[in-house]
Order: C-alpha cells, then sequence, then structure tokens
C-alpha cells in the first residue's frame, strides 16, 4: 500500500452545491447556537427576528459540498486507518444565507512522520457564478502505518499552552441527540449514531463529529473574542486530540492575542481539541507555535 505523492497539486473540480436559509438554521442550532438566546444568537438561528438578520456561522462552510474528487487518488491505503487529525478553515468573504459554491479539491501536502503519514487534502469553495474564492479548509488526515516512506516531515511540533491564565473559560453541555442534530448537516457516518458499530471500533457509544466538537468552538471563541460577527472571522485551526460524547460538558480557555485567540477545549481533564487558534479577519494569519508566542510575551 501506498500514499499517491504524484498525485499532489492535482485539482478535481466537484458538482456546483447549493444551501439555503434552512440549512445555516440547522448547523448553527447542532453546534449549539440556541441552547441560550442573546441577541447573537437569534442571528443564527432565526430568519425572521424583528430588527435581527440572519447571520451564518464561518464553520458552516465545512458542510458545503464536501471533498471532489476520489480516495483512489490519494492512496490504497484502507480506509479504516485514516484518523481526522485537524482542520483548518479560511473565510475570504462572509458567507450569505443562501447560495451555490464550486467545490475545488486537492491533495496539497504529505509528512512522513516515521510510522504514519500525514496527508493534507485542502478544499476551496469558489464562487458558482464569478468562481471569486468564498472559503477554503485544510484536511490533516493521519494515515496509519504508512510512513516511513523517506518523505518530508512537515513543521516542527513546538505548540505548547500559555503558562498564563486564560482570558475566559467557557463551559457549555452537549445533548445527548447532538452527533444525531449534527448529522444531518450531510455527514451520516453510523459511528455517530450506531451503537453497534461504535462497539465493534471500541467505543462504549456513539461519539460526536470532530466538525462538530470544533463548530462548538469556532461559535464559542467568535462571539467572546468577536462580538459573534462573521465579518470578524479570518480563519480557524484546531487538533483533534481526543473523541467527545454526546451528553459531555466542553470547557473552552481562550486566550485572547494580537492577531486573534488562541484556545484549547477540555472535557473533564481530557484536552479533546488542541493547537487551537483564531486569526481576525484582515490580520496577517499565525501559526500555532506563533500566536502562542504572542499570548505568552
Amino acid at each position: 500500500m501506498a500514499i499517491h505523492v504524484h498525485n499532489i497539486g492535482k485539482k478535481s473540480e466537484g458538482s456546483p452545491y447549493s444551501w439555503d436559509s434552512k440549512d445555516a438554521l440547522l448547523y448553527a442550532l447542532s453546534v449549539g447556537a440556541g441552547a441560550s438566546e442573546p441577541a447573537e444568537n437569534l442571528s443564527f438561528t432565526t430568519e425572521n427576528s424583528r430588527g435581527i438578520e440572519q447571520r451564518v456561522l464561518p464553520t458552516f462552510a465545512v458542510t458545503l459540498g464536501g471533498a471532489s474528487g476520489s480516495m483512489e487518488e490519494l492512496g490504497d491505503f484502507k480506509l479504516s486507518q485514516i484518523l481526522h487529525g485537524g482542520q483548518t478553515i479560511t473565510l475570504h468573504r462572509s458567507l450569505p444565507a443562501a447560495g451555490t459554491v464550486i467545490p475545488v479539491s486537492y491533495m496539497s501536502a504529505v509528512h512522513d512522520k516515521g510510522r504514519n503519514a500525514i496527508i493534507e487534502l485542502t478544499t476551496d469553495l469558489l464562487d458558482a457564478d464569478t468562481r471569486e474564492p468564498v472559503a477554503s479548509s485544510i484536511t490533516s488526515m493521519v494515515i496509519r502505518g504508512e510512513g516511513g516512506f523517506g518523505g518530508d516531515t512537515g513543521p516542527g511540533d513546538t505548540w505548547a499552552a500559555p503558562e498564563a491564565a486564560p482570558d475566559l473559560v467557557v463551559v457549555q453541555r452537549t445533548t445527548r441527540d447532538q452527533a444525531l442534530l449534527y448529522r444531518l448537516n450531510g455527514d451520516r457516518n453510523p459511528l455517530h449514531s450506531d451503537p453497534a458499530l461504535a462497539k465493534m471500533v471500541g467505543f462504549e457509544r456513539p461519539i460526536l463529529h470532530g466538525l462538530c466538537t470544533m463548530g462548538f468552538a469556532a461559535r464559542t471563541v467568535l462571539e467572546n473574542v468577536a462580538n459573534a460577527d462573521p465579518d470578524a472571522f479570518g480563519s480557524l485551526n484546531v487538533r483533534f486530540a481526543a473523541p467527545v460524547v454526546p451528553g459531555d460538558e466542553l470547557e473552552t480557555s481562550i486566550w485572547r492575542t494580537e492577531y486573534g485567540a488562541v484556545f484549547q477545549m477540555r472535557v473533564g481533564e481530557t484536552v479533546v481539541l488542541d493547537r487551537g487558534t483564531f486569526t481576525l479577519r484582515g490580520m496577517p494569519r499565525q501559526d500555532a507555535t506563533q500566536d502562542f508566542a504572542a499570548a505568552t510575551a
């Protein structure tokens, strides 16, 4: 088995993907908006509240169209070898309540980590009418057992949490049906809904989608660092460190920086989202190491 490194940079264009107001509202509800009802949540969860215009959570972009192309272009490894390691999302402009985009995907990097390999899959969402960029996402996939091929090891892992106390800590509880709600955005992987399958792969019960956990964190950071303003969202990056079970209580620690914020999410003592960075739109994007250096300076 092997990773098809010769396909790095090879682009694949998918079919136009459309969404409407209801899709955006469902996504917001599925990542915890509306659990309480300040005005900023109503803008994400209603389309007809008096004096409140519907707005769209930036991370909704990860549900639009999915990656185009096929797994065969990435390599001939098994799906069971893949772990979702991390996610980056960048908005080039705010998402409307309804629209159409064209996804263009490509393998943008492969890193040799010794025993394992990491594939970075980039998806650019283009406006269907103008082909101008709307959003970009990078999915980092850990391919177990496929390292050791002599490739580039990638960036060094020097990330560390700030020593200073966080500027704020936000606690939210997921619901027992959180994964059942989030799957309606399009990811119907039975790992998140079928108790029998979850037990087959070693979990006591179905786990929450990693992108749902990320959505909770992104919404929390946006509300507390950027006044819940989607126009302020530049980019966000996370690493998935441990699974979340629907019903878990999420504790998000946030440190404000010159460029936005850095953050980390825990369930009890377990870090579930690590290396979180949020960059305000218009600011130079910082990697996790640079942002944490700024936070502790």
